[in-house]
């Protein structure tokens, strides 16, 4: 019987589904793992048959990663952040991740993007370069390159006052409605924050993406936030059974190993058609804040001050519906959201979303999803 593989895996940050995905492959193939994070110096007197790492700028693993190779222990590194060492790699696609918020925005018909991050490495190069369309043909300076860290110095990075008022001067110039892509759910976190702090409507006149699929961050803002889903259990599984390979002496993949996205699920935050036009803004953003009441177009057209039949040609022109149309579209997103909350009952989601009766909302819910909520949800928890 082969004896137990001994691997050291040195992550950061721990997220726990790239941790979940190695330890999936550990259990299999029964592994000894040795799970380490942020270490301030090389791991001392380890011997053992494999590492996993996550290479950043710390000086302390890159050194340990160095020593490793020089001893002949393979390395699979599980990120993209210094493409400068030639190391076998297992990464998320991070260009296809931006390129998938751009279709995102373009397809709600978004033509102002910009980029946000708190800090700027490869990674936060790669997925702002698949935002902007680079190396496509398109002008790039439609997408301003907003990294916090390269324009602020680092002692305000915890103000929270001033980087409210430094983001929100900045979204405030910019032109409406913006297309927000940011580099995880955290940045798009404090970017929503910064839009609430200046009485910047999301989504109606930013509309803000994550990138993780945090749903503890995403469905814990005053407007939920929408999330490309970041395939990190995938990236740590495969990134295992590369490693499980190269420790049977396979040779290294030429190039790195790219896992791509899952998928983008869609929240409040970008669940808007784009509109040019501030009365549509107002009204959609009225729906969106009434969304459990009872009103019509002649309610809606009173709310922003122009007649029914303005708001109507004004609203079918900029979004392609009727006003009664994306109110029920908006109330049957909401109503897919709370469905995933299975101790709220049917009756609660109907009036949290408008509709006068249980009934009135299994049928609409039917006649545009083809299931009944009940089914829905049964679908949802497999």
């Amino acid at each position: 019987m082969q004896p137990s593989r001994h691997v050291i895996v040195i992550v950061t940050p721990a997220y726990q589904p790239r941790l979940a995905g190695i330890a999936r492959y550990a259990r299999r193939h029964g592994w000894q793992l040795t799970i380490l994070d942020r270490i301030a110096r090389q791991p001392r007197g380890w011997r053992g048959d494999g590492a996993l790492v996550t290479l950043r700028d710390n000086p302390a693993p890159i050194a340990f990663v160095k020593s490793l190779r020089r001893r002949g222990i393979p390395v699979v590194d599980l990120t993209f952040n210094r493409p400068e060492l030639r190391i076998p790699r297992v990464s998320g696609d991070h260009a296809a991740l931006g390129r998938m918020a751009r279709e995102h925005f373009e397809a709600r018909n978004f033509h102002n993007f910009a980029w946000f991050s708190t800090g700027w490495m490869n990674v936060h190069r790669l997925r702002y370069e698949g935002f902007a369309g680079m190396p496509a043909d398109r002008a790039v300076e439609t997408v301003p390159r907003w990294v916090f860290s390269e324009e602020a110095p680092a002692d305000r990075l915890d103000d929270f006052r001033w980087f409210d008022r430094w983001l929100g001067e900045k979204i405030l110039a910019a032109p409406k409605p913006l297309a927000v892509l940011a580099y995880d759910d955290a940045d798009a976190a404090r970017a929503l924050g910064a839009c609430r702090a200046n009485g910047i409507s999301v989504p109606e006149e930013v509309a803000i993406m994550g990138i993780g699929g945090d749903r503890l961050i995403c469905e814990s803002q005053p407007v939920p936030l929408s999330s490309i889903e970041h395939d990190q259990g995938r990236t740590g599984y495969e990134g295992a059974e590369l490693l499980d390979r190269l420790m049977d002496g396979a040779r290294a993949p030429r190039r790195p190993v790219l896992i791509p996205p899952r998928g983008i699920t869609v929240r409040a935050s970008t669940d808007i058609m784009a509109a040019s036009s501030p009365i549509v803004r107002k009204a959609l953003e009225y729906i969106r804040a009434n969304i459990a009441d009872s009103f019509g177009l002649t309610q809606l057209a009173e709310a922003v001050g122009v007649s029914r039949s303005t708001l109507h040609r004004l609203f079918s022109a900029e979004v392609g519906r009727t006003v009664g149309e994306e109110t029920l579209r908006q109330r049957l997103a909401v109503a897919k959201r709370l469905l995933m909350d299975e101790s709220r009952t049917i009756s609660e989601i109907a009036r949290e979303t408008g509709f006068c009766n249980p009934g009135h909302f299994t049928n609409a819910f039917k006649s545009s999803q083809g299931v009944t909520p009940r089914a829905f949800r049964r679908a949802l928890s497999g």
